[in-house]
């Protein structure tokens, strides 16, 4: 039901080129939600991975169509498992199996193209972790793009440090995250994710949105026993395919992921990072079509 509700949000587009969807099925039996906004004879291929409580809709809604009009990019969005737009049985789920579920669809659905992908909050870890597993995948990708990404050494210091800055803002990271009341209440929705930019309604929409997204969980303590990911000497990822560039983007009023974190994921990537205004969500938030062209401008021109 919320698909097609973003669905319907995105054709009110002016002439927006329309988003399509698909199920690819894995060897596993699991189907993937694949969305899908292809221009013709477009530059490249672009694949958006979300984070938590979220899905394939997030991008969807707004970045798919931009990305296609205005930047000549095939832009694609895929549900990772346990979400609305790829249920599963599991209640709990690896990184490296959202990993392995990551590759194994783009091979399928861009058998041999170029490719770059984009990764939001925890979805950054499983993009990292989809291209140093998959040989074929990180053959074939140019660019990764990570927005407001969880660091390579995971959430607990920036939690650590959200606690000694703000007794109140670690509260409400507990519960929206941990207790799931970003699934339940708009506000603490609204809070977490918007910093309160949302009306009322779409703060009430979206919250459903996570709900239904959020029936099964990334499996934190298998990804925390797994920390730190791909050490090497001076911190940087020692598999890092060598054709690939990377964009690293962080936002300046975000309660999720702060600026320390950004600046330790750029250092991995050995880039440095980029900074807009906003929060979390910034794929939703009021500055979104800025920031969507930010990384339609870097894959098309870099």
């Amino acid at each position: 039901m919320h698909l097609l509700a973003a669905l319907v949000a995105t054709a009110t587009l002016a002439d927006a080129l329309s988003v399509t969807t698909s199920q690819v099925a894995l060897k596993s039996g699991q189907q993937m939600q694949w969305l899908s906004c292809e221009p013709p004879s477009p530059k490249t291929h672009l694949v958006c991975v979300h984070g938590t409580f979220h899905g394939a809709w997030c991008f969807a809604e707004r970045w798919l169509p931009r990305l296609a009009e205005k930047h000549g990019i095939a832009a694609h969005s895929i549900s990772l498992r346990g979400t609305a737009g790829s249920p599963c049985v599991e209640k709990s789920i690896k990184l490296s199996t959202h990993a392995a579920d990551v590759a194994e669809a783009v091979n399928l659905q861009l058998p041999g193209k170029q490719l770059a992908l984009c990764a939001h909050s925890f979805g950054g870890p499983v993009a990292i972790d989809a291209l140093a597993t998959d040989e074929s995948l990180a053959d074939r990708c140019e660019g990764l793009a990570l927005l407001c990404s969880v660091p390579p050494s995971g959430n607990k210091p920036g939690t650590a440090r959200v606690v000694r800055r703000s007794l109140r803002e670690a509260w409400l990271i507990t519960k929206a995250f941990a207790l799931k009341s970003a699934a339940r209440s708009p506000e603490d929705a609204n809070a977490v994710f918007f910093n309160d930019q949302l009306d009322d309604a779409t703060a009430e929409r979206y919250t459903g949105y996570f709900a239904a997204d959020s029936k099964s969980g990334l499996d934190l303590g298998d990804y925390q026993r797994s920390l730190p990911r791909w050490p090497t000497e001076d911190g940087r990822w020692a598999s890092m395919p060598s054709n690939l560039r990377c964009l690293v983007l962080g936002a300046d009023a975000d309660r999720v992921v702060d600026r320390e974190a950004v600046d330790e994921t750029a250092r991995f990537l050995g880039v440095e990072p980029v900074m807009v205004e906003g929060p979390h969500d910034v794929m939703l938030s009021a500055n979104e079509a800025e920031t969507c062209d930010l990384v339609g401008g870097w894959l098309t021109t870099s």
